[in-house]
């Protein structure tokens, strides 16, 4: 019996077994399973609760945000997402429970009685639960004691009836908690509150936020509880889905710099976010990973490019190769480095640097065609495959608009220069079109496509008559137009670099010398999924302890460049660089062993992680963990107690706690501080090259 056969059959047996759905939603099936169930069926089933009304969606309106982030997911799992409306907010564990839906997304506070009943995520959020009053409103409570024979209204299902049960316990007041109708949301409650119909309530301030923005009548009076953490819910048993929106989440927040950044300023702007964003694409000769390092021609010349402006590099690598341009103009990135050829078309949206490179559009064939051509004359009759948006396809329209008869076939925009050649050399496409520096790198190391002749508008006159084969293309940056500064730095930038050592050695490995391109190829992350040799013990001891494996597997390439036996000089050895004495703690009997390194690495990440205060988000969680184990908890307090002195954000790593970090090498700061002077510095880097290599990560290996 097939795999797919036999997941139909357990949907079948698990269904039967499952209650009937409500009376009201005859259209609910129960179907429990894991994470193959949800890619079996292609659909993630997301419940949420019912919208009260239709009503104008608002930027940073919690539903609104965990909606667009379930989608993502979904998308993410290669599946689509069914968003599946609960009236009653009470029915949405049910209804999870049974196997009505996969995944609950609906701002759930985690409580211990929920957690005996779902599997929580962690969190997509740490908030605070206000008190809130209607503004102007007589006697107003102020702080808890004035809470004594006072009427609160909330759902009784909720959070917010058991922190008020639990404040009355703690404290001795009489106040009496008046049920709401579970179908009724917050802010619908919130709303009647500010309009004098309901005395007090209570809301989480994320969504606080959102409503005052528009509801001027809500008046915060004073925090109930804080460091309340909301998260998305899964069935007990959907381990694997729990641990992929574990992965997810942690991914969300941690990159949430590069997803929320659509400036579209100059160099200033650029030299003020610490960070030069290049749009490129994933392929042997661009930008990828191999063996947990980023390589490719155009990654290592926009790195000189970052170096030169003492800025941090981020590659970004749109799914569909045409969606670079339009990605450029909305902001997404800086600059286009994917040795982009300048056309007229192009420059009438775009600006181009001057060339780096250049470079011929070469029509390839298979090697074993039985009628191969040498000539653009023997197109007659013939179909050429290429990519819409590139500009061999600009080449080719003109070349027959000008009488050759021959069809161009468009590619899809997701296909990579090698599927290309491997369709060329099968024959299933007739010919095709490559740049001549990509196809020097392949015919290195195969022989099963050759060149048929280098294309070229207006094409050259008879042979007798011209004297070269093929108009060089120039390959440049590509940025707005309207981004003067930049484009005049790259043209420096391009004018100073070529002939130097470093940009002449980059062109050689990769377009040369390039023996080893086939290994390449077969490794690097794109086509393999795989970082290092240790991929499936990062995962096992990741999801174990609810981290995401790409993150793991970032911190220890910090830390050994993934080689178990490395070795420091203060002692620390293995893949985590665990010291003997940590490693005994942990219980990892060998820290020399990968699978024993990787676990205590993993585990102690954890800890460092779970001793934080809870009403620090995540992301910032993440950071001050990775800080910790790179310098020690003391040192990471210690600055974020400076980090409050200098009146900075000290529940912030980049651009708050790092810089009280680095003055701790101070006397005038170190000699005052709990745990004495630090290197700075060292955490400080540690973090930050973590974040730029799981950046790296994320962009081009899914979890």
């Amino acid at each position: 019996m097939s795999r797919a056969a036999l997941v139909t059959l357990a949907a079948l047996l698990l269904g039967s077994c499952a209650p009937p759905p409500p009376r009201e939603r005859p259209d609910l099936v129960a179907a429990l399973g894991d994470l193959e169930m949800v890619r079996e069926r292609g659909v993630l089933r997301v419940l949420v609760p019912a919208l009260r009304e239709k009503s104008l969606p608002r930027q940073g309106h919690p539903a609104t945000e965990d909606r667009e982030m379930a989608r993502v997911f979904a998308a993410r799992l290669g599946v689509r997402a069914e968003f599946i409306s609960v009236d009653s907010r009470t029915d949405l564990l049910t209804l999870l429970e049974q196997g009505y839906g996969d995944i609950v997304t609906a701002q759930l506070t985690v409580t211990a009685g929920r957690q005996k009943r779902v599997r929580f995520t962690r969190p997509t959020a740490s908030v605070s639960e206000w008190l809130v009053g209607r503004r102007g409103a007589v006697s107003l409570p102020r702080s808890v004691v004035d809470l004594d024979y006072r009427e609160i209204h909330v759902r009784p299902s909720s959070a917010f009836a058991e922190t008020i049960k639990n404040l009355a316990r703690q404290t001795g007041i009489d106040v009496r908690i008046v049920p709401v109708d579970e179908e009724l949301d917050t802010e619908t409650i919130a709303y009647e509150v500010s309009q004098g119909r309901r005395p007090l309530t209570v809301v989480d301030d994320n969504l606080l936020t959102s409503i005052e923005s528009y509801n001027e009548d809500i008046e915060r009076l004073f925090v109930l509880a804080e460091g309340r953490q909301l998260a998305w819910a899964v069935h007990q048993d959907a381990e694997n889905l729990g641990s992929a929106a574990n992965s997810f989440i942690i991914e969300h927040y941690l990159t949430g710099h590069r997803r929320e950044d659509h400036s579209t300023g100059d160099l200033g702007v650029i030299r003020e976010r610490g960070s030069l964003r290049v749009l490129t694409l994933n392929n042997p000769v661009n930008y990828f990973l191999y063996r947990g390092r980023m390589k490719g021609f155009d990654y290592e010349v926009s790195k000189m490019a970052a170096v030169r402006l003492g800025v941090r590099l981020e590659m970004v690598v749109p799914p569909r190769r045409d969606l670079i341009f339009d990605w450029l103009l909305e902001g997404r990135a800086d600059l286009i480095a994917s040795t982009l050829s300048v056309t007229p078309e192009r420059q009438e949206t775009l600006a181009f640097s001057r060339p780096y490179l250049f470079i011929q559009e070469m029509v390839v064939q298979s090697a074993n065609a039985a009628a191969p051509i040498s000539d653009v004359s023997e197109l007659e009759g013939r179909q050429i495959h290429a990519w819409a948006s590139s500009s061999h396809y600009e080449t080719l329209v003109k070349l027959r608009d000008a009488g050759g008869g021959f069809e161009i076939v468009p590619v899809p925009e997701d296909m990579e220069f090698e599927e290309i050649l491997d369709r060329v050399a099968s024959g299933e496409f007739s010919l095709g079109v490559v740049d001549s520096h990509i196809l020097s790198a392949e015919l290195a190391f195969r022989d099963d496509v050759t060149i048929a002749f280098a294309l070229e508008y207006p094409p050259p006159p008879p042979e007798d008559q011209h004297t070269v084969l093929a108009r060089d293309k120039a390959v440049a940056f590509a940025v707005r137009p309207g981004n003067i500064e930049l484009r005049a730095f790259l043209d420096d930038f391009v004018r100073d670099i070529r002939g130097t050592l470093e940009y002449n050695d980059a062109r050689r490995r990769y377009f040369e010398d390039n023996r080893g391109l086939d290994r390449v190829k077969e490794r690097r992350a794109a086509v393999s999924g795989r970082l290092s040799p240790y991929d499936e013990l990062f995962k096992l001891y990741s999801k174990r302890y609810d981290l995401d494996w790409r993150l793991m597997a970032a911190q220890a390439y910090q830390e050994s460049r993934f080689d178990p036996r490395a070795e420091s000089w203060a002692g620390a050895v293995g893949l985590f660089q665990l010291l003997p004495s940590t490693a005994h703690e942990l219980g990892s009997s060998d820290p020399r062993d990968p699978e024993s390194s990787i676990h205590g690495g993993i585990k102690y990440m954890y800890l460092l992680l779970e001793r934080q205060d809870e009403r620090i988000p995540l992301k910032h969680r993440l950071r001050f963990a990775l800080a910790a184990y790179n310098a020690g908890w003391g040192h990471v307090a210690d600055a974020r107690r400076l980090a409050a002195e200098k009146g900075w954000d000290q529940n912030k790593w980049f651009g708050h706690t790092e810089k009280a970090m680095l003055l701790l090498r101070d006397p005038r700061y170190y000699r005052r501080a709990r745990h004495g002077y630090v290197r700075g510095f060292e955490p400080v880097n540690y973090v930050s090259q973590i974040q730029n290599t799981y950046d790296h990560y994320v962009t081009l290996v899914r979890p």
